[in-house]
């Protein structure tokens, strides 16, 4: 039973490695591209990504307090049908990747 129970991991190891090999080879990438790649990224289109990640990130954080806090009040101030309900509701985005 033991040797079974070893074989079963080594496969299982084994499948994880092979899953995991493309990952690395893109954070492989990632971690040390070829100089002249983040040259031609900062000549042509750095400043414009950066700026629309700045402006995305600044419009996620208002909407997510324009809907947060309201949300957040009502849940705590309010005695209403379905609170329990609605307080399991609040809780899914984080549940969800």
């Amino acid at each position: 039973m033991n040797v079974k129970k070893r074989l079963w991991q080594l496969a299982l190891a084994g499948m994880a490695g092979l899953a995991a090999l493309p990952i690395l080879a893109v954070f492989g990438y990632v971690f040390v591209p070829a100089p002249e790649i983040w040259q031609h990224l900062v000549d042509t289109v750095l400043s414009d990504y950066l700026l629309n990640t700045l402006w995305l990130t600044l419009g996620v954080a208002f909407g997510v307090l324009l809907l947060g806090i309201p949300t957040a009040w009502l849940n705590s101030r309010c005695n209403f049908p379905g609170r329990a309900l609605f307080e399991w509701a609040l809780l899914l985005p984080l549940a969800m990747p």
